[in-house]
């Protein structure tokens, strides 16, 4: 299960010490004039969509995930990313991983979880050239397994984690470092949270969004973030 930890964002100095992230937007936005009109200038920049203001503050994020998702993450041009190297650690963890059938139309999306019978699908192989039958769940976890003990075997043979990492599979959980602006922020929601995103990375857009919501939570008042596309 990805794991999702605010780490910083914008405070203010000076003048602006005592504001909360929505002051700052609606200070600046006045031209540096600090008043207090509980978030009424916040809602009308959204409102209208005016979103310049939103450039002014930063939010930093800690995201694990597995690799797959978060390749998708790091498509987000206007977020900067560090992304924790597993060429300096022989740490290796899996993701779980929830199979979903394919969508009959949608080729961006899947539909009902396979998991729940998964274990009655049967498949073929052959080791040694002896034929073997083996369910789903445990022919992953079997595989996984033979992954995840290889790579350490290739370590205590004195290969370098950075070649030896070339074998980790998609579901190996990864750390991502991410910041951005408010601004920025908004667009990944817009786009992460809506019904064409995959799942795992929606669950990952709405665990981000919690997390802005009770910081700004004038800025997502009147806009329907829970589904995205509300820019």
């Amino acid at each position: 299960m990805s794991k999702v930890e605010l780490v910083s964002k914008t405070t203010g100095v000076n003048k602006y010490k005592d504001l909360n992230s929505e002051e700052i937007i609606a200070a600046i936005a006045r031209h540096g004039i600090i008043k207090e009109d509980n978030g009424k200038l916040v809602k009308y920049l959204m409102a209208e969509k005016h979103m310049s203001p939103l450039d002014m503050v930063n939010f930093t994020f800690e995201i694990e995930t597995s690799r797959a998702i978060g390749r998708q993450i790091l498509r987000h041009a206007s977020i900067k990313f560090q992304e924790h190297s597993k060429r300096y650690s022989d740490e290796v963890s899996f993701e779980p991983i929830e199979l979903r059938k394919e969508h009959p139309t949608n080729r961006q999306s899947s539909s009902d979880v396979f998991n729940p019978t998964w274990s009655e699908c049967i498949f073929e192989g052959r080791h040694a050239g002896e034929e073997y039958e083996i369910d789903g769940l445990t022919a992953i976890e079997d595989h996984l397994n033979i992954v995840n003990d290889l790579y350490l075997n290739l370590l205590k043979q004195g290969v370098a984690k950075e070649c030896a990492r070339m074998i980790l599979p998609e579901c190996t959980t990864s750390t991502l470092s991410a910041n951005g602006t408010l601004r920025s922020w908004l667009s990944f929601l817009n786009v992460r949270l809506d019904h064409h995103a995959q799942k795992e990375v929606r669950l990952i857009a709405k665990k981000i969004a919690d997390k802005l919501v009770k910081e700004m939570p004038n800025i997502f008042e009147n806009i329907d973030w829970k589904n995205g596309m509300f820019l």
